[in-house]
């Protein structure tokens, strides 16, 4: 059993702090905290006074007002926060709690310079909270970290450059470089990275989307054949019924709430199924309308189910039960449209309602219920978060999913208001699929590339995420960079990570602010400071913008209006062609230079490159959006389930099923602050959620403090001193917060068709700390 406390002595001084912090805490609680009953409603104004007061602390009261005038604006700037849509006739406050919060964190008047790193070396800033680390505000000078030292200390633009590609060029095999990238980057960031990439020769070109979302992406295109066919902003008011799975949008997308709200307000039913009670589930205020500060606010779910962590699939499997067994089916559809539905029929029989409930954790007539709902709705849309995806069998249960959609016609190309949605957590993840920013391309695209670049390219697929960390593992990977991210944090096995990026022999971080990836580099570490999105990056006297694509499709320009936080900071593009240049990538055939000065070049080669793009060259504009929403096509595939018995291994009766979940003041792994405001907690965040009558069976009080320990194949990974709270869950199951529950995610628990760790079903067993 691995256990953070005893690091091996092989590892050096800066790897042992990330051991020492990613899994051991302090025995005993340092600030103070305070648990309370979880709000009833969502928003309001605790919204808002947390939104002005980032507001005021970060940016200030006059720099702030002037960015969230423009954000989600029409030649402003899109918000970061999430990738829920803006809508055509924009409201003057088109934004949100989250991304107040987020603007206000990028536009921070604090400044993690040369004195910050002079001041504390790589093993001292990895003792720190990563709070802390956020929360130093926005890098401003490129920074090295040489094999000697233990410090970062600065180094020039140029001889930055210079390193990363001559590094590059020198590469015995390209296969030795990982480009890792972000899901928030733009457009024409993502094109050009992948391009640089590919240009070098290697699809090694994992993406943080593939710890996330992968498993959407891979159902969508196995049912519908598209892995971008969704439903428009314009369904949700159309739709009879909207079903939520796995999601907590008040945390998540704030700015959904509006939209359910309008919903329900028009008489469309929601169901939410989810293992924890969400404020933002049950009411919401709108923080931006002082008429609604009071009073319960608007219900959002007339129904909320509380399946079992891993139970999505079953509940699903016997919504479907329900339909054939009122003989509910749209056969003309079904029959006109899709294939497999005598295979799915046979499968869903061989499901005994017995094994669904056990499966599930949800009673027969609850299922009949939320059925019923189903068959009676005319139009309906489903909605997916990470809790479905985040487990063994991601790929299946969104498959399950989208044919129970498929036998009522549920598609966007059949009737306005229905189709499926994912709800994706980074603001341009669909836009970084669009792109190419993926280890494997379809080989149609990758000629399309090819004849529009004149470069021969690598056809072998890449290394996605997990297979990267195991060949750095293997002392495979001699340069990693990282567009952005915190890829220590965000994947599994927090301990196994570390040890692999430290393997690599030089590590670059292109980033905005100070994270805690940044502090564990391979031989040489490189710190490189870019714009935010919100910041004016111009050449000359004209201004350039970038674009990004929404979850539904549409993708919209964003141009920054605030002075940058350093003059030193460049834009990821002019950093990406820069090194492009500097490597030779492409041995000529890209204009690197070109491709940096005007972004114009940029959106002409993803119009050529792109299958599907062409309008980046002719429609889209600064004022301009691009829809590239596209029907599902004729002939879907509807999806068989496995039999009961396949359907994962039971649990020991003295192990639970732990989820990790992020709190509602936290934007990916940046941590805002050490709260949790929708759940009623305060002060701390190494914490275990569980139902009371578990914390009894334990024999132990609430607010002890116990060891994690998880389970898989054999492996086992301790993590110690965490508080217990009581919370609305099921028995059985936990919940606690990453980036500091990954720790306990093993880096094989994954689902194999997507690759997509199972961080929301990790079993585990619990013992009082001593």
């Amino acid at each position: 059993m691995k256990d953070a406390q005893d690091p091996p002595a092989t590892v050096g001084p800066a790897l042992v702090g990330i051991r020492a912090h990613a899994r051991a805490q302090p025995p005993l609680i340092t600030a103070p905290m305070t648990v309370e009953r979880p709000p009833r409603t969502s928003g309001g104004p605790a919204a808002a006074v947390v939104g002005i007061n980032d507001t005021l602390r970060k940016p200030g009261l006059v720099r702030g007002l002037r960015l969230l005038r423009a954000l989600n604006q029409a030649e402003g700037f899109v918000c970061s926060g999430c990738a829920w849509p803006t809508p055509d006739r924009r409201a003057r406050r088109e934004l949100c709690e989250r991304g107040v919060r987020a603007v206000a964190h990028e536009a921070s008047l604090r400044r993690a310079g040369p004195r910050l790193f002079a001041t504390y070396t790589v093993p001292e800033l990895a003792q720190r909270s990563d709070h802390w680390l956020g929360s130093q505000g926005r890098l401003t000078e490129p920074m090295i970290r040489r094999p000697e030292s233990n410090a970062y200390e600065p180094i020039s633009w140029d001889a930055a450059i210079e390193l990363i590609g001559s590094t590059l060029a020198g590469l015995s095999d390209p296969v030795r470089a990982v480009f890792y990238s972000s899901a928030r980057v733009s457009n024409e960031a993502g094109f050009s990275y992948q391009l640089l990439a590919r240009a070098l020769g290697t699809n090694n070109i994992p993406t943080s989307s593939q710890l996330y979302h992968e498993a959407s992406r891979v159902a969508l295109r196995g049912v519908l054949g598209d892995p971008v066919a969704s439903v428009s902003l314009a369904d949700f008011a159309a739709a009879d019924a909207i079903f939520l799975f796995g999601c907590n949008p008040g945390s998540s997308h704030p700015r959904m709430l509006e939209t359910l709200r309008a919903a329900k307000q028009r008489g469309a039913t929601i169901v939410a199924f989810n293992p924890l009670r969400e404020a933002s589930l049950l009411a919401a205020r709108d923080p931006r309308r002082p008429s609604e500060w009071f009073g319960a606010g608007v219900t959002i779910a007339d129904r909320i189910a509380p399946v079992a962590i891993g139970g999505d699939r079953a509940a699903i499997i016997g919504m479907t039960k329900a339909v054939l067994e009122a003989d509910a089916v749209d056969r003309s559809f079904v029959d006109a449209n899709t294939t497999g539905f005598a295979a799915l029929e046979a499968a869903i029989g061989e499901w005994s309602w017995a094994a669904i409930v056990e499966h599930s954790g949800l009673d027969e007539p609850t299922l009949r219920a939320t059925a019923d709902i189903y068959m009676r709705s005319k139009a309906t849309i489903a909605c997916w978060g990470l809790g479905l995806t985040q487990h063994a069998d991601g790929v299946g249960t969104i498959e399950q999913l989208l044919s129970l959609l498929l036998l009522r016609g549920n598609t966007p190309g059949n009737k306005p208001g229905a189709g499926p949605l994912a709800l994706l957590d980074h603001s341009n993840t669909r836009g970084c699929w669009t792109m190419g920013v993926e280890p494997e391309r379809e080989p149609a695209a990758l000629d399309q590339l090819a004849a529009a670049t004149g470069l021969e390219l690598a056809r072998e697929p890449g290394f996605d995420v997990t297979s990267a960390l195991a060949a750095m593992g293997r002392g495979e990977v001699e340069v990693f960079i990282s567009l952005g991210g915190n890829l220590l944090s965000s994947g599994p096995d927090t301990e196994q990570v570390a040890a692999s990026l430290h393997r690599c022999k030089l590590s670059v971080h292109v980033a905005t602010t100070l994270n805690r990836a940044h502090l564990i580099t391979g031989e040489v570490g490189l710190l490189l400071p870019c714009l935010g999105r919100s910041e004016l990056d111009q050449r000359g006297a004209k201004p350039r913008w970038v674009s990004f694509e929404d979850m539904t499709g549409i993708v919209r320009a964003s141009t920054g209006r605030l002075a940058p936080a350093s003059p030193s900071l460049r834009s990821e593009i002019d950093i990406i062609t820069a090194i492009g240049a500097a490597a030779g990538a492409g041995g000529g055939r890209i204009d690197w230079s070109a491709l940096g000065e005007d972004y114009d070049r940029i959106r002409e080669l993803i119009a050529a490159a792109i299958p599907g793009c062409e309008g980046f060259a002719t429609e889209l504009g600064r004022d301009r959006s691009l829809n590239l929403r596209k029907p599902p096509p004729r002939t879907a595939t509807l999806t068989a389930p496995r039999s009961p018995d396949a359907s994962g291994e039971p649990r020991a009766a003295h192990e639970f099923l732990l989820t990790t979940v992020r709190s509602h003041d936290q934007h990916n792994s940046t941590i805002y602050a050490y709260g949790d405001r929708e759940r009623g907690i305060a002060g701390y965040r190494r914490l275990v959620l569980a139902n009371l009558a578990d914390i009894r069976r334990l024999e132990i009080e609430p607010f002890d403090q116990v060891d994690l320990t998880s389970h898989f194949n054999g492996q086992q990974l301790c993590a110690r001193k965490w508080v217990v709270v009581p919370h609305h869950i099921p028995e059985g199951m936990l919940a606690a917060y990453w980036p500091e529950a990954n720790a306990l995610v093993p880096t094989g628990h994954v689902d194999p068709r997507s690759g997509t760790p199972a961080s929301k079903s990790v079993r585990v067993t619990v013992e009082r700390s001593v």
